[in-house]
């Protein structure tokens, strides 16, 4: 069968043209198979992207309140004159989702930005890859992955998720596209895209808290790649490690003066702590007062989080057992509870049943990705061209994003894991995929006959 396909030769244009109609069709099974698009659905976290936006545009709060910069100014610039009204939360009980007053500005903008992320992510997979089979199963696999409701419905709930999905796999796009390039030429003129992916970037990371850990990631990789040969004292990507570290401190400082772990802190005392009495004796000794006395709101909002950070590296045995035990969970339940379509539910049904094949509930896309991640890096360590090593720095990039996220995730707070661990499931999912893919086009192409083909 491989065979019969290899044996039609398309030429690269034709194998772009056709990629880019599988996008078109999947672009618009997307906008008509989940209903009216305007329609939304609140949580109980809404208000509180309402209220953080409506600080002024040039100030401290924007970046320091209850909510990150990015939701500030989305719901900041889309607010209408006669502004937001929630009529309906999800949060409070499944329900239908409602034309809210406002609120369709802005799933309108997290449904345009998902078809955006998702075929550009598409595309530069597909683009980067040399066999046509690989390029096709591209095509088929990322947008099922990210058009059935286990991603898909989050574009009508009114919260960070949706956007933290797109803005993720439009950064890894362009960074595809920057990786690629570099790998091809060390000296190819990248600026550009450069700039496009670090506005991006540091809008994706300040979405979450948690997503601002993937920059010590990129200054990681970025740093052993100044090892090598061709990239040593290379100053474009010197320039990308002190912005990925700026951006980082930056996203720490604003964190320590928002509060925002606030929740987050309480609960961790509340679940961890104060049920064990050789916990609240460590704490006591550190300087944690009576939880019962007037003094103790008043030091756990100045010093909870530095309390919570010395307990777990004096006990490391709590937080490797919390991870043990929190990162099977935390792949469970992917699927939102805000709202029911009660008149898609045959429809629903079928997405659903795709979405549980691509999205399983379980930890096996990490043990595979990571698995599969070595025969990568093997493959690249022996073929020594431009594409295995591409594939081998991105995929690692995903794979330690993925990581990095998480465990802050399930160190950081006690409550609604599965929603705060989506990015990284996600990732991990989409890599369990993206990894095969890859391997499939190592395995099936040679890259000396692939450049006899592409000058025919």
């Amino acid at each position: 069968m491989i065979n019969k396909i290899k044996s039609f030769r398309f030429t690269v244009k034709q194998q772009n043209i056709l990629i880019l109609f599988i996008l078109a069709l999947w672009a618009i099974f997307r906008l008509v198979s989940y209903g009216d698009i305007r329609l939304s659905i609140a949580g109980n976290d809404t208000p509180t992207f309402v209220e953080a936006s409506r600080v002024p545009l040039f100030s401290a709060e924007m970046m320091t309140g209850r909510r990150l910069l990015t939701t500030n100014l989305i719901y900041k610039i889309l607010e209408p004159k006669e502004g937001y009204q929630i009529l309906v939360n999800g949060s409070l009980g499944t329900s239908r989702r409602e034309l809210q007053p406002g609120f369709d500005r802005i799933v309108v903008l997290q449904l345009m930005l998902s078809i955006l992320g998702w075929s550009a992510l598409t595309w530069a997979i597909a683009y980067y890859l040399k066999n046509f089979v690989a390029k096709i199963l591209t095509a088929l696999i990322i947008p099922a992955f990210a058009y059935t409701p286990q991603v898909a419905d989050w574009d009508s709930i009114l919260m960070s998720e949706s956007m933290t999905f797109s803005l993720f796999a439009l950064q890894l796009a362009i960074l595809i596209f920057i990786v690629f390039s570099l790998h091809q030429d060390p000296k190819a003129k990248v600026t550009p895209y450069l700039i496009l992916w670090g506005v991006v970037y540091f809008l994706w990371a300040n979405l979450r808290d948690t997503n601002n850990y993937v920059a010590l990631i990129l200054f990681a990789l970025i740093g052993l790649t100044l090892f090598t040969p061709p990239f040593k004292k290379h100053k474009t990507l010197i320039a990308l490690m002190f912005f990925t570290m700026s951006i980082f401190i930056l996203g720490i400082v604003t964190f320590r003066q928002s509060g925002r772990s606030a929740i987050s802190t309480i609960n961790i005392y509340q679940s961890d702590i104060f049920p064990h009495q050789t916990r609240v004796d460590y704490m006591t000794k550190i300087g944690m007062p009576n939880p019962q006395t007037a003094e103790f709101p008043a030091w756990l909002e100045e010093h909870g989080t530095t309390g919570i950070v010395r307990f777990i590296f004096a006990h490391p045995g709590y937080a490797i057992e919390k991870l043990a035990r929190d990162f099977p969970e935390a792949f469970k339940e992917i699927q939102q509870t805000y709202f029911k379509t009660p008149e898609m539910r045959l429809w629903r049904e079928r997405l659903i049943d795709i979405g549980e094949g691509l999205h399983p509930e379980n930890s096996s896309p990490f043990l595979v990705s990571l698995i599969v991640l070595i025969g990568i890096i093997t493959a690249a360590i022996k073929n020594k061209t431009p594409s295995s090593a591409g594939w081998a720095w991105l995929c690692t990039y995903l794979i330690l994003a993925g990581t990095i996220t998480i465990i802050p995730t399930i160190l950081g707070d006690t409550w609604a894991l599965n929603r705060h661990a989506l990015l990284s499931t996600i990732i991990y999912r989409l890599s369990m995929w993206l990894f095969v893919i890859v391997t499939i086009d190592l395995a099936l192409t040679d890259e000396n006959q692939t450049q006899k083909i592409i000058a025919s």
